[in-house]
């Protein structure tokens, strides 16, 4: 089953794992280095998945339940995240 999970790295980091985290699933990325992914991985299997050859970069990987969540973001955050909502 696919799980939403919250992606953060460094910004100056992108050239290394921006098409990583595109390749793992549907996605949707908000400010300069944060991204929402669904994915069938483990937080650890989405870790060792994109920071190969890069295991001494700081990465933030944790699932996300979107059953309860507020704010104001873009339109197409909220779309990516009703889209993917687990009934």
């Amino acid at each position: 089953m696919k799980k939403l999970y919250i992606i953060k790295y460094d910004v100056s980091d992108s050239q290394i794992f921006d098409n990583r985290v595109k390749g793992l699933g549907d996605w949707v990325k908000y400010f300069s280095d944060n991204w929402i992914v669904s994915s069938e991985l483990s937080a650890k299997e989405i870790y060792e998945k994109i920071t190969e050859e890069y295991e001494n970069k700081s990465i933030f990987i944790v699932e996300l339940n979107p059953t309860n969540y507020y704010g104001r973001m873009n339109t197409k955050v909220w779309e990516f995240l009703k889209a993917n909502k687990q009934k």
